[in-house]
């Protein structure tokens, strides 16, 4: 395990730094860490050229000895400083690393570098971020001078909920959201995570029923849950059943009511800009609007089969070379008295211009 941490020219004051059950006196919160976490292998301390001429620093080498390695930042006083620092966070750590960041002794702007070099080892190295700790001198308790060590590490699950966020409000895809609520150790929370990526997998697969019986059970779900869910989701609660309600369809619903959630898909699909979604969609609904016009079962492949003989050829088929007529469907007659037949036909075949 590798450790990060900061260290600054303060006359720091002694206290007894306690994480879990382990209490730790000193005046340097880096000094407790490898006692906090005993499979560390070295603590690198970043410092600036103020701290590499303080006492602090050789101090904290004579104290931690070949753990510690310095490593030097520029002072955080331009834009390009603090790229230099967070390129110097970033590449402090190896690919599938396992590592603990301390901010206890960062300055000015320093904690939020450490937060986004964190988000941003776990999502493009395949770091372990361990912990994000706080030795809290100010919360000290002033009896005992025992100061809390406050874990932090929750927070960088933010950037996780903020990408899922944006992920379902841009692209209306939900599995990333349901990914997260499957991380939080609250078992209840399962049947959510398992309806929200059905209705996510069916709009990606094109599964209008599975849509419209998992938009169905979005409320009732959520509603069995609404006391423990996460406050990160709770952000997009409304959001994700106004998007998702619309595809609902009730239980004892006609194939009517299905035609017209389908129909509020392809407006979605649209809206999300997932055209080649739209247009397979609008493609099929023809077919199951001819189904239901003729009494067909739009469920059903080989009835399907027969509306879509109807529009690619007029319901008729002839040998090439003979005229001979050697398939015809029965509902030709009707078919051919259909409102704006050939305009539909040829939309379907995507023949249609304008």
């Amino acid at each position: 395990m590798k450790i990060l941490s900061f260290l600054g020219p303060t006359n720091y004051a002694f206290t007894k730094y306690q994480y879990g059950d382990t209490i730790v006196p000193t005046r340097f919160f880096a000094e407790a860490l490898p006692q906090f976490f005993p499979e560390t292998k070295k603590i690198l301390v970043f410092v600036t050229p103020t701290v590499e001429k303080h006492d602090n620093l050789e101090e904290l080498k004579s104290r931690l000895g070949d753990l510690l390695l310095p490593v030097p930042i520029p002072e955080s006083h331009t834009e390009d400083a603090l790229w230099e620092i967070f390129s110097a966070l970033v590449n402090a750590v190896e690919p599938g690393e396992r590592v603990v960041f301390d901010i206890t002794n960062s300055f000015r702007s320093l904690p939020f570098l450490v937060f986004t070099a964190a988000a941003f080892l776990r999502s493009a190295r395949n770091v372990t971020v361990a912990s994000v700790l706080y030795g809290a001198f100010e919360a000290r308790d002033k009896e005992t001078n025992i100061s809390p060590v406050f874990d932090l590490t929750p927070f960088i699950s933010l950037f996780d909920w903020l990408a899922a966020a944006n992920q379902f409000i841009y692209t209306g895809n939900a599995r990333y959201l349901a990914s997260q609520l499957r991380k939080q150790a609250d078992a209840t929370l399962e049947p959510l995570a398992k309806n929200v990526e059905g209705i996510a997998l069916g709009l990606d697969l094109l599964r209008p029923r599975d849509v419209a019986g998992a938009a169905r059970e979005l409320p009732h779900q959520l509603n069995a849950v609404h006391n423990v869910l996460p406050e990160p989701f709770g952000v997009v609660v409304e959001r994700l059943q106004s998007d998702y309600s619309i595809f609902a369809v009730g239980d004892n619903a006609d194939d009517w009511a299905y035609l017209r959630s389908q129909l509020r898909m392809i407006d979605w699909y649209m809206a999300k800009q997932h055209y080649v979604h739209a247009l397979s969609m609008a493609r099929e609904w023809v077919v199951s609007l001819l189904c239901l016009h003729f009494g067909l079962d739009m469920w059903q492949k080989k009835q399907r089969e027969e509306a879509e003989f109807l529009l690619s050829s007029s319901g008729m088929r002839k040998n090439r070379a003979t005229g001979e007529v050697v398939a015809e469907s029965p509902y030709r007659e009707r078919w051919m008295q259909f409102p704006h037949r050939k305009r539909i036909a040829r939309l379907w075949q995507g023949s249609e211009r304008g």
